[in-house]
């Protein structure tokens, strides 16, 4: 067998015989190809900030081909419906389901199956999203007009089986003054040893209409024998308003890419992300945010702990272009290292063409837990376990706290002091230090 670079994803599926299987033939044909071409010239890593912060072997789905899919949207019960919610949509290997709420239908909400023609922004630009536009087997259209959800949208994707790759297109449009919030839960059947055999591979295309106000958190909460990929591109109009709020906690290998496109004067994001990897994980994520609009507001908060042989790359870049005046921009991206044989690179970057500004500030910091406040906390009667817990879950509060759905809050705390436990159980003390 070939030995694979660093940064090779060698799919044996991503053919022109694959793109008119899913396409069927028919619309959209075109818009494959273009981006099929783009996947096989691209590199993987194009920004020469990070190319040397690239691992994919521990994804092996050079064989796992996407299945065509029926495009229509089932009809969910309303007992699927979460409390709660005021709507549900299911994406999985049997395609998508749906289910709208009274209050979701009362306000306009509208949920389609994804055009075959949509093309996908940034695909001629990014090789994972090039990989999403020309291949992908499920998508779905979510808008809202002009009206306001006080209740949360719930997507739920679930992973592929192994061997398999599902790969999902999600369009989300607000309108003019138009609010609501989605939460984003994705996860799978139990965990196999190995590398990732099956990929799930999502985007997240939102466009928010001039003061649009959305509220989106996510929590990725896969088996580690699956492999995640994933696309967000958010495009703004005047004076609309994101929160953002993602965890990356499962699968065996994640690759993320975050764009905020902020052209609307007066529009702002706010993105809170944490990670958690332990064992063999590896978390490769990106962010750029380009604030073309005047008086922008862009606040983004990373942080991450690794423990194992896990690895984590967290970057960023932040680009304010002459026509961005009165930017007020942070970027901040943190790591935590439980483990000598962990590793983490922070990676924050500012390309400023406008003197003219609020503020343009970026900060980063890797590094293991101090032991001063390990022995601090075991002089007040904790012990070792214990005091680290306590210092991972303190260090990882402020971005928990920030997620805008306060069950979600609580879910993700459960989430994390799971696998924080089982991590301390596999590695004693010394290796922490």
């Amino acid at each position: 067998m070939t030995r694979r670079a660093l940064a090779d994803l060698p799919l044996e599926w991503a053919t022109t015989e694959t793109i008119t299987k899913l396409s069927a033939g028919g619309p959209g044909l075109s818009e494959r190809a273009a981006a099929l071409a783009a996947f096989h010239a691209l590199p993987t890593e194009s920004n020469l900030l990070f190319t040397g912060y690239v691992d994919l072997r521990a994804a092996e789905v050079e064989r796992a081909a996407p299945a065509v899919l029926s495009q229509e949207i089932r009809t969910l019960s309303d007992a699927a419906l979460p409390e709660g919610a005021a709507a549900l949509i299911e994406i999985s290997s049997a395609g998508v389901g749906a289910y709208i709420g009274a209050e979701a239908s009362a306000a306009g909400l509208k949920i389609a199956p994804l055009n075959a023609a949509t093309p996908m922004a940034g695909a001629a630009e990014d090789r994972t999203a090039a990989l999403i536009a020309a291949l992908w087997n499920t998508g779905v259209s979510i808008s809202l007009g002009a009206g306001r959800l006080a209740a949360p949208i719930v997507i739920r994707i679930l992973a592929p089986e192994v061997g398999t790759s599902l790969i999902a297109r999600i369009a989300v449009a607000l309108g003019d003054g138009a609010e609501a919030s989605i939460v984003e839960e994705i996860n799978g059947s139990a965990a196999a040893a190995g590398a990732a055999t099956s990929l799930l591979a999502t985007s997240s295309e939102i466009t928010l209409g001039a003061r649009a106000s959305l509220a989106l958190s996510s929590i990725q909460d896969l088996p580690e024998d699956r492999a995640y990929v994933t696309v967000r591109r958010h495009t703004f109009g005047e004076k609309a308003q994101l929160q953002l709020a993602v965890a990356q906690v499962g699968a065996r290998l994640v690759r993320g890419r975050i764009d905020h496109l902020l052209a609307g004067d007066g529009s702002g994001v706010r993105q809170v992300e944490v990670v958690f990897g332990a064992g063999d994980q590896i978390h490769d994520l990106t962010t750029y945010s380009l604030h073309s609009g005047q008086k922008t507001v862009g606040d983004l908060l990373a942080k991450g702990v690794f423990a194992g042989n896990a690895r984590g790359y967290i970057k960023g870049v932040t680009t304010i272009p002459r026509s961005g005046r009165g930017t007020n921009s942070y970027l901040g991206e943190f790591g935590m290292l439980l483990s000598k044989t962990a590793r983490s690179v922070a990676i924050p970057s500012l390309w400023i063409d406008q003197p003219d500004c609020e503020r343009a500030a970026h900060g980063s910091s890797v590094g293991p837990i101090d032991p001063a406040q390990i022995f601090y906390l075991r002089s007040r009667g904790l012990t070792d376990a214990e005091a680290r817990r306590t210092i991972v879950m303190g260090f990882l509060e402020p971005v928990v706290a920030a997620l805008p759905l306060n069950a979600e809050a609580e879910r993700l705390r459960e989430v994390l002091a799971a696998k924080l436990d089982a991590a301390l159980v596999k590695q004693p003390a010394a290796l922490a230090s």
